[in-house]
């Protein structure tokens, strides 16, 4: 007997050997739409579900019915259910997974809406290269534009007008930040120019309430702009007509640590494909995949060479610290450094200094028997820290304990601490100035939902000399009072065993160098490194980003890398070492069994072989034409598969 039926994604995980939608019975005398939320019985439990689509057909006496509606109104648009349907196939992760990245969090009763009165700015006066940036996103042979502008050269004003071109349309705009960090300051603008009723924010670290308030806000179309970080993508907007991706080249766009494990970027042009919109990849130091395409003709490029009110990029002073080793310079600021530092405040400005690690050293060892404490659950070693107590904390799992004060393998008293972190630098600082005013943002600082814009508007209202940070102060601060930028090791990154080590170099010391001289031609960056002569920190020293992409883009091609070539690596986890190294042996023979197109790599343990009492072990694909092994399509749910992974190692 034909009946119709109602086909529903349950928002949870789906083998991926099994079909992806299930069908039921709709609720007695109800119709159900694409879209809608519902909920259903799913095995022994109740799940939320969204409906997929309906048909009529044969069906069994069985068949379970819907259990409710929970949202008479669609929470997914049509596009949006096509954009989940490809993230599934494209990452090879279930659409259960995709759905319930994209459904809110719901509250029953969010909270009420105020809008802030605000003084509305008018449109900055673009320049020629501004208004041709402009007209490229706008009207562009392609609908992806890659705009390419170095630090402080008014990318931010190319985004305002085309957003307002927009929304004059009748339609809403999606703008991405690598990091909630930058939201204050994003916000700021933003509502200055198109008022705090338009603009709507999503983040993870918002109370639920105020969140789903937001996502509704964005749904009723009531605001026009959505800010956020890679999340917001999924915003519900019903009238999409531009995609803003600021600091596209930034690792944050990927989400590595959970399912689905999709990069924003690629979403955002496919999503712009299905709706018929533009992207917009802004970066002063784009990744070189980005470039490539844009180079070759498949993205628009579009550059901006010049800073706003003609100041000139920042000089960069590199500081041989192997120089000052031997003239007896054991501290971990150059006699440059600390001479600038008292400098800018005499004068009453402000400076940012960079370190790219958190804690007070990186490691603890014994001089005698070169005993490294590690963490246990972990085969990292421990970190030491100064805040809330001395202890050692591992960044992986987080334990904690008492550093110790003599050996545990030869009893010895010559416990020592090595390497530098934030909280060093900050203790170094604070002894040889005492007078400054510092201030702190890296994680251990940022924890509370509102703590990285107390942090930034403190700083920018002078309310401190000296700001001491990790990569969240790498970019965002636009403020005119930054006189210098101290980079306290620029090799942290550089000799990580992976491909891309020297474009992340690169672009971190390229980001940090633009936080000063933005209005006037006073500021100064000083980079300390053991390394003078790397080709990354030369480029990065003159702002010289086409010399270290000819040269990265050489590289790849020859050892056939991104953008020549993609990976797919697969990784399986568990506490027992010798079987998961069996288990991945396996499969790596298997998937050589099929060798047409891609190469197999592997197996290898993780670059940190061990977490939290866990092992893992890697398989890496290695296929230039995008071809899917077909034994990948059988393996089995216990295994991570992560599509073009960011690194290869970890």
């Amino acid at each position: 007997m034909k009946r119709s039926i109602t086909n529903v994604i349950p928002a949870t995980k789906i083998g991926l050997q099994r079909d992806q939608f299930f069908s039921y019975l709709p609720p007695e005398g109800k119709k159900t739409y694409p879209g809608q939320l519902v909920k259903i019985p799913l095995g022994h439990r109740q799940v939320y579900g969204v409906v997929h689509s309906q048909e009529t057909k044969d069906v069994p006496a069985k068949l379970k019915p819907i259990k409710e509606i929970v949202e008479a109104s669609s929470v997914l648009t049509p596009q949006q259910l096509q954009l989940a349907e490809w993230m599934s196939k494209h990452y090879l992760t279930s659409l259960g997974l995709v759905i319930k990245a994209m459904l809110p969090k719901r509250s029953v009763r969010p909270p009420q809406f105020q809008a802030q009165p605000v003084q509305l700015e008018e449109p900055h006066h673009l320049t020629d290269q501004q208004r041709q940036a402009l007209n490229t996103i706008k009207k562009g042979r392609k609908p992806v534009t890659v705009l390419h502008g170095i630090t402080g050269s008014g990318k931010t004003e190319v985004y305002l007008q085309a957003i307002a071109g927009c929304i004059a349309q009748g339609k809403q705009a999606i703008v991405l930040i690598p990091e909630i960090s930058l939201t204050p300051q994003t916000t700021d603008r933003f509502v200055a120019r198109f008022g705090s009723r338009a603009v709507a924010i999503l983040n993870s670290r918002m109370a639920y309430g105020k969140r789903y308030r937001e996502w509704l806000r964005i749904r009723n179309q009531k605001a026009k702009v959505v800010i956020g970080p890679r999340s917001a993508i999924f915003a519900p907007v019903q009238k999409l007509g531009l995609v803003v991706i600021d600091e596209e080249h930034e690792t944050s766009y990927k989400q590595w640590d959970q399912h689905p494990r999709y990069h924003a970027r690629e979403v955002a042009i496919k999503y712009a494909r299905i709706t018929n919109t533009r992207v917009v990849l802004g970066s002063a130091t784009p990744s070189i995949e980005t470039y490539y395409q844009a180079r070759r003709g498949k993205f628009n490029l579009a550059k901006l060479t010049e800073r706003i009110n003609q100041a000139e990029l920042p000089p960069v002073q590199i500081v041989d610290m192997r120089q000052e080793l031997a003239a007896g310079n054991r501290s971990i600021l150059s006699e440059s450094l600390q001479s600038r530092i008292k400098e800018v405040l005499d004068n009453k400005q402000q400076a940012i200094l960079f370190i790219n690690r958190r804690g007070a050293s990186t490691f603890v060892m014994c001089r005698d028997c070169g005993y490294v404490v590690e963490c246990p659950d972990c085969s990292v070693s421990m970190t030491y820290h100064w805040q809330n107590g001395q202890h050692l904390l591992c960044h992986h799992c987080g334990r904690r304990e008492t550093s110790p004060t003599r050996c545990p393998e030869c009893d010895s008293e010559k416990i020592r601490y090595f390497g530098a972190g934030t909280q060093r630098v900050e203790a170094e600082i604070a002894k040889v100035f005492p007078r400054a005013r510092i201030a702190r943002m890296d994680t251990d600082t940022t924890r509370g939902t509102d703590d990285h814009s107390k942090i930034f508007r403190s700083f920018a209202a002078q309310e401190y000399d000296i700001l001491i940070g990790t990569q969240m102060i790498a970019k965002g601060f636009d403020l005119p009072n930054i006189a210098l930028v101290g980079i306290i090791s620029a090799d942290t990154g550089l000799n990580f065993p992976d491909f891309r080590a020297h474009e992340r170099t690169f672009q971190l010391l390229t980001q940090v160098a633009g936080r000063t001289s933005r209005r006037d031609n006073n500021g100064l960056v000083i980079l300390q490194t053991y390394h003078p002569k790397n080709a990354a920190i030369k480029a990065a020293a003159k702002h010289d980003f086409d010399t270290f992409y000819k040269a990265e883009i050489s590289n790849r091609r020859k050892t056939c890398y991104p953008p020549f070539a993609d990976f797919i690596k697969l990784t399986l986890t568990g506490k027992d070492d010798a079987k998961i190294k069996a288990a991945a042996t396996e499969l790596a023979g298997k998937l050589r069994q099929e060798q047409k197109g891609f190469e197999v790599l592997g197996p290898a343990p993780a670059l940190v072989e061990k977490v939290q009492g866990r092992f893992s072990w890697h398989v890496l694909i290695k296929t230039i034409d995008k071809k899917m092994p077909p034994a990948l399509k059988k393996i089995k749910d216990n295994w991570t598969v992560d599509v073009s992974p960011l690194d290869l190692l970890s």
